[in-house]
C-alpha cells in the first residue's frame, strides 16, 4: 500500500530560481499558508505556528533588511558577496513567509518539553 502524502514528500524538489511569474492571487496564496498551517499537527495540539506574509515591496523591504543586518555580521568581503547573491535570490520571490513559534501561547505545555 502506498502512502500519497510520503510519496508526495519523497518527489519534492527545492527551487533555486526564485521568480515573480505566479497564476495566482496573493491572497489565494495567504490562505494556503493559512490552512496548511492551521490543519498541520502540533506537539499536544497546542497551534503555536504563526506566519507573516508579505508580498510587494513589504517582501523585498525585509531582505534589504536582511542584507543590512548580515553585512554587520560577515567580516570578510568575498563571503559577503556570497551571501549577497544569495539574498539577492531570495528578493527575486513573489513574497517572502516569516514563520514563528508562539512560546507563550501554551507555557505549562512549554515546561513539559523543554
Amino acid at each position: 500500500m502506498t502512502n500519497r502524502v510520503i510519496n508526495d514528500l519523497m518527489k519534492r524538489r527545492t527551487i533555486y530560481a526564485l521568480g515573480r511569474n505566479v497564476h495566482q492571487e496573493p491572497v489565494e496564496i495567504a490562505e494556503v499558508i493559512k490552512n496548511a498551517i492551521k490543519h498541520s499537527p502540533t506537539a499536544f495540539n497546542t497551534q503555536t505556528v504563526r506566519a507573516v506574509i508579505l508580498f510587494g515591496q513589504s517582501s523585498e523591504d525585509v531582505w534589504d533588511i536582511v542584507e543590512e543586518r548580515l553585512r554587520l555580521e560577515v567580516n570578510n568581503e568575498k563571503a559577503f558577496k556570497k551571501t549577497q547573491a544569495k539574498i539577492a535570490s531570495f528578493r527575486e520571490g513573489f513574497g517572502t513567509v516569516l514563520f514563528f513559534t508562539d512560546k507563550i501561547k501554551n507555557p505549562p505545555v512549554l515546561l513539559i518539553i523543554q
